[in-house]
């Protein structure tokens, strides 16, 4: 199709406000096309991403209508209305796909329509559809029908799969936040829990795990004390655009609120795009290029992180531990109650270099347990301000209501894990690949709810499941 094609075929598949404005048209190498629009407070949109045919791929609509689920629609009519979406754009989808999962989420209902080979779903394959409680479809991505992998001709027993575990598994004694929208918590926040640390998927066919996530083994890791908190600290109020080091030339352009955060972006007066187009890569410039950005928590006023897109330089240069006294210094000024519960991420990697910048991670520990969040300072080495912060995500009052202590100690962990783990056969995608291939796994799950196991609570000895 022609792009005035695509573009009228676009227009075509949503009720496009009078009001909107056309952001992005993007035709991009892969033969897909994108269209994006927006409102005038850019906190409404709806984007069309069309294949070179014109058959529709991505759907997202993004709105500001409260509707009460009082009114809302049932399931099955629900359900009615993304069969009736995907069979006007993809006719002959259902032969190939069924919908197999749904998943109720804040406002939406989630859809999935999922392409089968050994009674196992196909990853990446198929399409999901979230419909609101009035029955409108508002989002929608299809990732296609695939060609049927290869089924092994022989599979791995369970039985060696668990004695497999049994010799191999790892638990860590960790500090976490966790949320009931990921994880099957009683309550969001901090959780004293043993996370499971081990690969757990394994080929189907040999006992051989499938890594999931690289390490840089090469690397080695230690931590380091910070230097002592000074005895004569001051605790002097700085304003949050001090902190950030906005200045007169600087002029705010937008705000947003992020739910639990707000989000504030500077840049310089009288700035303007050299270069401006409807690609993608111009929008992100028009939001991002020469910019200063900041989350402030809504429930404390303070800064949660910020970051700097507007290059500075200056005359220093500053050395590796000159930067690093100047975030410490920084750690003082910005977050002095968290300083006792930092410690310094060093990596074997470290050295001098001709970067224009200095980075530091500090690991959060309480009483020598992790606490799985880190602080990020980025030093700029030519003018000694900090240009990244990215602070704790913890909140040290609900910190202090954690147990010291585990009640569960690690071999009961380990029994649970054990007496709860079963093995269940998935479809992988082979992302090495050049041309789209999978593979049939094992993964391990909860024998219960089939869903994968990340930790055990070190208070109760419950099992935590992901449903994501």
């Amino acid at each position: 199709m022609q792009k005035d094609e695509l573009k009228e075929r676009a227009l075509s598949i949503v009720s496009l406000p009078s009001h909107y404005e056309l952001i992005i048209e993007e035709y991009s190498d892969d033969e897909r096309v994108m269209f994006s629009w927006v409102n005038e407070q850019q906190d409404e949109s709806m984007t069309v991403e069309l294949d070179c045919t014109g058959h529709l791929i991505h759907l997202s609509i993004e709105t500001n209508d409260i509707v009460s689920e009082a009114d809302s629609l049932s399931i099955e009519e629900k359900r009615r209305s993304a069969e009736q979406f995907l069979l006007s754009h993809y006719p002959e989808a259902l032969k190939d796909l069924t919908c197999s999962q749904i998943k109720k989420l804040s406002c939406v209902e989630s859809f999935y329509f999922e392409q089968f080979v050994m009674d196992v779903p196909l990853a990446h394959a198929g399409c999901f559809i979230d419909v609101d409680f009035l029955g409108n479809i508002v989002r929608f991505s299809y990732y296609g029908v695939k060609t049927s992998p290869e089924i092994p001709s022989k599979l791995v027993s369970k039985e060696a799969l668990i004695e497999y575990v049994r010799n191999t598994l790892a638990l860590q004694l960790v500090i976490t936040k966790l949320s009931r929208d990921i994880y099957n918590v009683k309550k969001d926040g901090l959780h004293l829990v043993y996370e499971v640390n081990s690969f757990l998927n394994f080929k189907a066919d040999a006992l051989d795990p499938t890594l999931t996530i690289l390490h840089d083994e090469n690397v080695p890791e230690s931590y380091a004390a910070l230097p002592p908190l000074p005895a004569n600290l001051m605790t002097n109020e700085f304003t949050n655009e001090d902190i950030i080091g906005i200045t007169d030339d600087l002029e705010l352009i937008r705000e947003v609120d992020r739910g639990a955060d707000q989000g504030i972006v500077w840049r310089k007066r009288n700035w303007e795009m050299k270069e401006k187009d409807l690609s993608m890569n111009s929008f992100f410039k028009m939001q991002s290029e020469d910019t200063v950005k900041a989350f402030i928590s809504i429930k404390t006023g303070k800064i949660n992180s910020f970051g700097w897109m507007h290059k500075r330089l200056g005359n220093l240069q500053l050395n590796h531990e000159a930067c690093y006294q100047k975030a410490i210094d920084f750690l003082l000024k910005i977050i002095p109650d968290y300083y006792p519960y930092l410690q310094r991420l060093i990596r074997g990697d470290e050295e001098e270099d001709e970067r224009e910048s200095e980075s530091f991670i500090f690991q959060a520990r309480n009483q020598g347990i992790i606490i799985f969040d880190m602080v990020i300072i980025v030093v700029n080495r030519t003018t000694g301000l900090i240009d990244h912060y990215n602070g704790p995500n913890f909140d040290l009052d609900e910190l202090s209501q954690i147990p010291p202590v585990p009640a569960i100690s690690l071999e009961k962990a380990y029994l649970q894990f054990l007496e709860n783990v079963d093995f269940q056969l998935t479809w992988d995608k082979n992302y090495d690949d050049e041309i789209e291939s999978y593979q049939l796994v094992y993964q391990a799950c909860d024998r219960h709810t089939r869903l994968p196991i990340r930790y055990i609570d070190a208070t109760t000895g419950e099992i935590i499941v992901s449903n994501v």
